[in-house]
């Protein structure tokens, strides 16, 4: 297991994430050519880090995109060695990079035009960052999920098979026949009532997923497939709600051998999840 003792402590029963995503953009708001992760550890846990770099393939894609009929845009453009890097406490909500500090600070709820985004403070000042692009805000929080992409701090919501909450703030949704609740504020759907073929292992409260949603948005975060008499198997999956009678959650799948995890694929039932808000 990848994780770190906290999410272990915290997750009884609950393997490591699935494998970072080396590879992706590194998290920017900037029109320049993007930064490609290369390397990712201690995922999801206390010391999770993150550093990129320019490389060939992104320029290309920034000309493609940018100056399509510049010919020598690709050939033309330096690549220079500067190596992007950002690191974060996932269970206490700490975030560095450049440099500086900043720790989770919630969802906006006072903006209407950036209402539920993650915002973050300037550890140093105590003021929260503003989440126009010229303060950064949002570059801030999307680094932040990248590493930590269950959303909230496990010292504010732990990680744990089943989640239950006095406050019933969200809505019931349908999934392949069972009963969901989403928890909206603490963005986790659970099972509020399985079907009977897997009611007997799977009991309500059980955690579905949990991870971050804009309302009208996007929504990304991590969601476990179950097999009984095996550990739940996490994936990344992200989906677009704008509050209609759907919610569709894609991702690659984990694909087993037994109870463990030999891979990861796009096909099958568990890479395309459906909740629907008329059942």
């Amino acid at each position: 297991m990848s994780l770190l003792a906290p999410i272990i402590l915290l997750a009884s029963g609950i393997p490591s994430l699935p494998p970072a995503p080396i590879g992706d953009e590194f998290p920017a708001n900037s029109k320049g050519v993007a930064a490609i992760i290369f390397e990712f550890s201690d995922y999801g846990g206390r010391t999770a880090t993150m550093r990129a770099k320019v490389n060939q393939a992104s320029v290309e894609s920034w000309c493609g995109a940018w100056s399509p009929s510049d010919a020598t845009c690709a050939t033309s453009r330096e690549i220079d060695d500067q190596v992007y890097e950002a690191r974060a406490n996932c269970e206490t909500g700490d975030l560095w990079t450049e440099g500086r500090h900043f720790t989770f600070a919630g969802p906006e709820t006072e903006n209407e035009l950036f209402y539920g985004y993650i915002t973050v403070k300037d550890a140093e000042t105590g003021n929260r960052v503003g989440l126009s692009n010229s303060e950064r805000g949002r570059e801030f929080a999307a680094m932040w999920l990248k590493l930590c992409p269950m959303g909230w701090p496990y010292k504010d919501v732990a990680i744990e098979p089943t989640f239950e909450s006095e406050d019933r703030y969200g809505e019931f949704m349908g999934h392949n026949g069972s009963t969901m609740f989403h928890h909206q504020k603490q963005h986790i759907i659970v099972y509020a009532d399985p079907k009977p073929s897997i009611a007997g292992s799977i009991k309500p409260d059980t955690v579905l997923f949990r991870g971050w949603a804009v309302p009208n948005e996007g929504i990304s975060g991590i969601a476990y497939t179950f097999k009984k008499g095996c550990d739940p198997a996490p994936y990344l999956v992200t989906g677009y709600d704008n509050g209609s009678f759907q919610l569709t959650l894609r991702g690659q799948a984990p694909v087993r051998e037994g109870c463990k995890v030999v891979g990861y694929s796009d096909k099958g039932p568990n890479a395309t999840l459906v909740f629907d808000r008329g059942e």
